[in-house]
């Protein structure tokens, strides 16, 4: 409309509105400056020639609004999907800004384009845009963005904002330039002033067009849609101004552990955010490594990517990590989920990676659900080493099984790892770290991604100092953090020599002088408190800090954001010193203060453990620690015993010899003499158990040197003529065998029987044991005949104690068989093969280990007499039962198809025997890598077979592998 000078609608107070619908809709309530909701879609696979500059559309809605009372939230995932997640979590908005591109589909109409999950575009419908706010409509509807209100020829479609318009919003506001527009950045921002300074709408949108007419045609650029309501304002005009984000930054901990992430603030990120889940979504690495340094926010990031990723499970551990961590958290998933495969699995006594592998490829495939294992602040578990960091040696067989068979569970587990640093985790040659793990290297905030992020930060928003504040977080979430609580009392600091001090500092430098900082500003008292709390390497409760002034400076502590405050769900509070400050505030006292702080801690857990009538192994592990920094050698083993009773109490020998081994190794002989004069027996029994766990974990040669210390103090005490001797002796006697010593292990052996006999007399299970060991010893000396008699002697008296159906009965069987197979009488040998398995199978039914063995050995024994179809047929048995136990990828089905191969290369067929051999060692291979003696043995296999067939070519190139395999 034109008055031949200039436009109506621009220079007069006359608002022409498209009416939609005649609704009348009825008054929505006074304006009371209620939030606004800015959400920008960003696909990373929509070709236009510019995507959305959300960042700088964004920046403007803040800067018009800032002096003004309204709340804005910002919706970071640009999906249908979180803004009405956003939608219904803010009980409604005022306004919902969307800003974005809009196209048109062929089958849906107008669509606008937002993001799915992973960033990828999602052509989303009117109808869908509305089924996400209709909860809650907002009063008006703020569409930004290309060709938004653009005019389609097909079937005449009507715009997208005329569409939203009809499904009964009071206002849908539509601006058809690119955001990435200077004239978008201007509608925007004018639009927002004057709604926020108690205009209405119409007078909003006729200013803006005011601002365009330089620049454009503004009528076809910017149009309001809406019904007969009245285009009041959204904000009073007079209301008091306030913050634009008065909410304080809010944590939580994620399920089951201590790791604290945002619930409330500003996270950021989005574009990481998209790439992590395109590693949970897409087929590939299987996994994620966030590395960066200490307070970027890594551990916000991964509690981000866990919140889009819907029905999925989380284990979460934190730090140094142990094998019984993983297992305990995996016992608990399963039994809350009622798996009782999957309990099983955990409960063999399989190697740890065995059960692992096994949880991948069977457990975690089969369930309805997904699963994040995410081990954070993984650099505890690093070693520096040749300018690169590696995992610690102890800490390689407890990642390496989720790294390398991850993908065994089909898509249903993603390993998430947060580190300071990139590691080298080696396995076969290659870097799991960078085969299995996509990698996100998380520098601090920038941009308008700082700005956000300072604009949560109330205190530092708010000061005249805030620029200087910026420079000083250098874009680090967490030192913005720290200095917003200097910010809230800056009269108390001398900010500008503080900037000086900072000047130059690395960021983790900086943590430790803002923590200082703090701690002295507040107080003598304060500064020694944080210091003193550092001994406590895990969250305790407030009765931990008692006898240490933790009444009176707990509280500013953590108001200081000095020490963390976990929440309970069961009810109370846990604290801890930052784990980003702990070391340094720790290494600031005296050696002399330590050692104080030592006891307490030492006393204040013996006093928790002795009180609860099952103390947490965690606590344990605590009071070891505490002691040995004591050197409280007595006290440490005692909770070292538990400890290593504990964990073989539930199948994880190796993290109790962990456990026990720092203890252990500082047992020297004059403590040994020290607990001969206290008759000290629990020091012995002590020593006894890490003995019998290293004889578990394949290292006789030491365990027999531990044994013999126990030994030491216990012969001392009580004398020779107990059952602790003689159980110390077959140990002993044990170890010297797997040391291929079988003459030594034949005196300990017979030093066994000798007590026992003494004590049992010739008809017990313990002296049939010590026959059986004996006559196995004398096997292995070569005396075969000699080694049936011990053999017969044991027979005899398991059968006159149990019957014939006896375990211990089938075990003389198998014994005899494989001595009678020793002396060359392999025929007699599977007569008492064939007897053990049929008391196998009545006792434990025909898919059980125990009976696979003994097909094994029966298969063994056909073919040394030369009946390689019968060796052939046990075999094939024996490797179904353990493939049904164990699946594929196990050193049994490995051992089985050897076993085979070798009955096909006795019958004559060697090229069905290398095709067994081969599928044997491409497990063994997967399961151990190049370097192992077992590769170097499927090797030579291979190469046998290739001799038979005359490739001697190839039976080199195998002959060389295996010489290369051996480590």
């Amino acid at each position: 409309m034109h008055n031949d000078s200039s436009f109506l609608l621009l220079n007069h107070n006359i608002h022409i509105i498209r009416l939609v619908e005649e609704r009348g809709e009825a008054n929505r309530g006074e304006a009371d400056g209620g939030p606004l909701l800015f959400m920008a879609c960003s696909p990373t696979d929509l070709r236009v020639d510019k995507l959305p500059g959300f960042e700088k559309e964004e920046e403007h809605i803040f800067g018009a609004t800032g002096n003004h009372n309204i709340d804005i939230r910002v919706e970071d995932t640009g999906s249908v999907d979180g803004l009405r997640q956003a939608n219904i979590a803010g009980g409604g908005f005022e306004v919902i800004h969307i800003t974005g591109h809009v196209g048109f589909d062929k089958k849906m109409g107008p669509v606008f384009h937002m993001e799915d999950e992973t960033g990828k575009s999602q052509k989303v419908s009117p109808a869908m845009l509305w089924d996400a706010i209709k909860a809650h409509p907002p009063k008006m509807l703020f569409i930004s963005g290309c060709s938004t209100e653009g005019a389609y020829d097909v079937a005449h479609a009507e715009s997208f904002a005329y569409r939203m318009a009809q499904k009964g919003l009071s206002w849908v506001l539509a601006l058809g330039l690119p955001v990435s527009d200077d004239g978008a950045a201007i509608v925007v921002a004018e639009i927002y002033r004057c709604l926020t300074s108690g205009m209405g709408i119409d007078y909003a949108v006729q200013g803006a067009r005011r601002l365009l007419q330089e620049r454009y045609h503004p009528w076809p650029l910017l149009k309001l849609f809406g019904g007969e309501s009245q285009a009041g304002p959204l904000v009073a005009d007079g209301l008091k101004t306030r913050p634009a984000n008065p909410v304080t930054l809010r944590y939580r901990s994620l399920k089951g552990s201590n790791v604290r992430v945002l619930d409330r603030g500003f996270v950021g990120r989005r574009r990481y955010i998209q790439r992590g889940m395109g590693v949970f979504r897409a087929p590939g690495k299987e996994g994620l490594l966030v590395h960066g340094p200490a307070g970027v926010g890594k551990t916000c990031l991964v509690g981000k990517l866990i919140e889009h990723v819907k029905d999925c499970e989380q284990l979460v551990f934190q730090g140094a990590v142990s094998e019984n961590d993983v297992v305990m958290k995996l016992k608990a998933l399963f039994e809350e989920k009622g798996n009782n495969d999957a309990l099983s699995i955990l409960g063999l006594s399989d190697l740890y990676e065995d059960k692992i592998k096994a949880i991948l490829s069977k457990a975690f495939k089969t369930q309805p659900f997904s699963v994040i294992i995410y081990f954070d602040a993984f650099e505890q578990n690093l070693l520096y080493r040749n300018n690169q960091y590696y995992v610690r040696d102890e800490i390689k067989d407890i990642i390496r099984p989720f790294l390398f068979a991850a993908d065994w569970s089909k898509g249903k587990c993603n390993v998430v790892i947060t580190s300071r640093y990139p590691f080298i985790l080696e396995h076969g040659g290659k870097n799991l770290s960078k085969t299995k793990l996509s990698d996100i290297s998380l520098p601090p905030f920038d941009g308008a991604e700082e700005d956000k992020n300072i604009r949560w930060l109330q205190s530092v928003a708010a000061s005249k100092h805030a620029e200087l504040y910026r420079g000083y977080g250098g874009g680090n979430p967490r030192l913005l953090q720290w200095l917003d609580v200097i910010a809230r009392d800056e009269g108390r600091y001398d900010v500008s020599a503080l900037g000086a001090d900072l000047r130059g500092r690395q960021p983790e430098s900086v943590h430790e002088y803002l923590a200082e900082a703090l701690a002295t500003t507040a107080g003598e008292g304060v500064r020694k408190f944080i210091r003193k709390a550092s001994v406590y390497g895990m969250p305790v409760d407030a009765t931990a800090f008692e006898a240490f002034d933790g009444e009176e400076f707990l509280d500013t502590a953590v108001e200081l954001t000095l020490v963390e405050r976990d929440d309970l769900v069961s009810g109370g509070s846990v604290y801890r010193v930052s784990p980003s400050i702990s070391d340094v505030m720790w290494g600031k006292l005296t050696a002399e203060e330590q050692r104080k702080m030592h006891e307490h801690a030492y006393r204040w857990y013996d006093r928790l453990i002795s009180s609860s009538p099952e103390p947490d192994y965690r606590h344990i592990e605590q009071a070891v620690r505490h002691a040995l920094e004591l050197d409280n050698i007595h006290d440490s083993a005692v909770h070292a015993l538990a400890l290593g009773r504990y964990f073989k109490g539930i199948e994880l020998p190796r993290q109790g010899l962990v456990a026990m081994e720092a203890v252990a190794l500082r047992v020297s002989n004059e403590i040994i003499d020290e607990a001969k004069e206290n008759a000290d027996i629990e020091l012995s029994e002590f020593l006894n158990e890490y003995a019998r766990l290293l004889l578990k974990s394949n290292d006789p040669k030491q365990s027999i040197v531990f044994h013999g210390k126990s030994l030491a103090i216990y012969l001392q005490v009580n004398g020779e003529t107990n059952l602790f001797v003689a159980d110390s002796y077959e140990k002993i006697a044990n170890g010297w065998q797997m040391l291929g010593d079988a003459r030594r292990a034949l005196v300990f052996f017979e030093k066994c029987l000798a007590i026992r006999l003494t004590i049992y007399g010739e008809k017990h299970s313990e002296v049939a044991a010590s026959y059986r060991s004996i006559g196995g010893a004398i096997k292995a000396l070569g005396d075969s005949p000699k080694a049936i008699e011990y053999h017969e002697k044991s027979l005899a008296i398991s059968q006159e104690l149990f019957g014939e159906d006896h375990d211990d009965v089938a075990g003389s069987y198998n014994n005899i068989g494989l001595a009678l197979k020793a002396a060359g009488e392999p025929s007699q040998a599977i007569k008492y093969y064939e007897k053990a398995i049929a008391i196998l199978t009545k006792l434990h039914g025909e898919e059980h280990p125990i009976v696979a063995g003994s097909y094994n050995n029966i298969g063994n024994a056909f073919e040394t007499a030369g009946n390689s179809k019968q060796a052939i047929e046990y075999h094939k048995k024996a490797l179904a039962v353990f493939k049904k136990l164990y699946g594929e990828r196990h050193p049994v089905v490995a051992n089985s198809y050897n076993n085979l191969g070798s009955a096909f290369d006795a019958s004559g067929e060697a090229k069905q025997a290398i095709a067994l051999f081969k599928k044997s060692l491409a497990i063994l291979l997967d399961i151990y890598g190049e370097k192992h003696p077992y590769i170097a043995a499927s090797y030579k296999h291979l190469a046998n077979s290739h001799m038979l067939l005359g490739d001697m070519k190839k039976a080199m190139s195998y002959l060389a592998k295996a010489k290369a395999a051996w480590p």
